[in-house]
């Protein structure tokens, strides 16, 4: 498999990388154009901060705990399905880009495939945060489809209790930070 495709389908390949695209794509699902716009533009800076910061040779980061803290907050906010201001929801995008992404280190001997890895992780990440928008933009705007926004709701409480409790075992166990 070339570095581009494995980059591509790290971010799904992941648990806590799934949760925190999921519950960050629940939870920009939610709301107005606007906030959708600049929050996923948030999350692609991001994560091209976070990968940058790889490709120059950055240490050992606490990345994973603050993804799923991210993942914690985010799928605890979407279940709450009250709109966030879109500056909170930006920072907390932009928070999750950058903790995605230096939690990929490419494991790659090349240069060449070590950066074409990390192109695609950037660009798997955005595009599957941006297709988790999308569907959920579309389906809490069918006025019909009350059972589809409760949906959204339950999975990103399931989401927000996985990542929290993920997070207390790491606590117990003493691999954070």
């Amino acid at each position: 498999m070339s570095g581009f495709v494995a980059g591509l389908l790290h971010p799904l390949a992941l648990p806590a990388h799934v949760l925190a695209l999921l519950a960050l794509g629940l939870l920009i699902g939610q709301q107005t154009a606007g906030t959708r716009h600049v929050s996923l533009a948030a999350f692609v800076s991001g994560a091209g901060v976070g990968l940058t910061a790889i490709a120059f040779g950055v240490g050992q980061t606490p990345a994973l705990d603050v993804l799923l803290a991210t993942a914690f907050a985010s799928g605890a906010s979407a279940a709450i399905a009250s709109p966030l201001p879109a500056l909170a929801c930006a920072l907390l995008a932009a928070i999750a880009g950058v903790a995605l992404a230096l939690d990929s280190p490419p494991e790659a001997i090349s240069i060449v495939v070590a950066t074409a890895t990390l192109v695609g992780t950037g660009l798997g990440a955005s595009l599957a945060l941006a297709i988790i928008v999308t569907g959920m933009n579309y389906l809490t705007r069918v006025r019909e489809w009350n059972w589809a926004r409760l949906g959204g709701r339950i999975l990103s409480s399931w989401i927000a209790a996985s990542a929290i409790l993920v997070l207390a075992v790491r606590f117990v166990r003493g691999q954070m930070f």
